[in-house]
């Protein structure tokens, strides 16, 4: 009776031994089938991707030219692009189906301003008529380059203007709460941003011997776009104490 206790209990202990064993061997075996089709398919992406990029081997010349012409042609516009837009374009507000617009954190409806200030004051009247004089002067420009691209609108570019800007948009500011004035302080940075590119493109260029040039059809494009956004910018800012 001792003996077959004695035996009983090794088969016991085998049996616990082996168990976790077996479990973890079957474990193993699980993830090794279960990582077999994903490194198939990380082969496979990684040698479409190689196919992609390099092209067949036996690729003719003119076809890997062919391919190298189309890469050209593809950054060449993307950077065209780029120039002509500027760098003044701010970020779209992102659009969601049955929402419509979503405004950023900084940005604020004017129909939701609220005004704390004294609207009809003096200093309030006279920082928006100094706002709608800039607006007709950029106006001005931007009807003058309409007409002809070679225009000379460099009349914009007086000393002090982006002091008499700041001033103006803060008399602005001043009298909203604080989430209106959030709204407003950023159409600020955007009107004394696109006030900045307006003054380095507004000059025709020079050659490298200091000779005027024409503007070209990228500049042209380039003025325009930040004379529209000054436009733009200004109108929005003037909403608030409409």
């Amino acid at each position: 009776a001792p003996e077959a206790q004695l035996g009983q209990a090794n088969s016991d202990s085998a049996s616990r031994t082996s168990a976790p064993m077996a479990a973890m061997a079957s474990a193993q075996s699980r993830r090794s089938r279960a990582a077999l089709p994903l490194a198939v398919l990380g082969a496979a992406a990684f040698v479409g991707l190689r196919a992609l990029h390099l092209g067949p081997s036996f690729a003719t010349p003119e076809a890997a030219a062919s391919r190298r012409s189309s890469l050209l042609s593809g950054a060449l516009a993307a950077a065209s692009a780029v120039a002509v837009a500027g760098p003044s374009a701010p970020a779209a507000a992102a659009e969601f189906p049955f929402l419509g617009k979503v405004r950023g954190p900084f940005e604020t409806d004017p129909k939701e301003a609220i005004i704390v200030g004294d609207a009809g004051s003096p200093e309030s009247k006279k920082a928006k008529e100094k706002i709608n004089q800039f607006i007709q002067d950029v106006q001005t420009a931007l009807d003058s380059l309409e007409k002809d691209q070679q225009a000379d609108i460099t009349f914009l570019l007086k000393p002090l203007v982006i002091s008499d800007i700041r001033v103006a948009t803060n008399s602005i500011n001043n009298l909203m709460d604080d989430a209106s004035a959030a709204g407003v302080q950023r159409l600020q940075r955007l009107m004394i941003q696109s006030w900045y590119l307006i003054e380095d493109d507004s000059p025709f260029p020079l050659s490298k011997k200091g000779v005027v040039q024409l503007r070209g059809e990228v500049r042209l494009a380039r003025c325009k776009n930040h004379l529209q956004n000054y436009i733009e910018y200004s109108k929005e800012l003037l909403e608030f104490v409409a």
